[in-house]
């Protein structure tokens, strides 16, 4: 898909920082980030809504509104189960 898709990625990586920032805010350690990461993007890939990969204000807008909820407590981790009673 060539350069659009190249601005694609840089812009996803970025995000990585800012979901980085409102960890540290919310008081998570930086191990934690292994499982906010991807479910703060998963979130974030719902909200958006956009015609093309050009439109860099959706996904900003998706990125500051998941940000909000994660902000208010409206997005949780589920409970990690251990792996040794998964085997009990």
């Amino acid at each position: 898909m060539g350069y659009s898709s190249r601005l694609l990625a840089e812009s996803w990586d970025s995000n990585n920082l800012y979901w980085a920032r409102l960890a540290d805010e919310q008081g998570y350690s930086p191990a934690m980030l292994n499982r906010l990461v991807p479910e703060l993007t998963y979130r974030m890939v719902e909200k958006i809504f956009a015609t093309d990969f050009e439109d860099w204000p959706a996904m900003l807008r998706a990125m500051r509104e998941t940000g909000d909820e994660f902000r208010r407590g409206k997005i949780t981790l589920a409970p990690k189960v251990a792996l040794n009673n998964a085997a009990q």
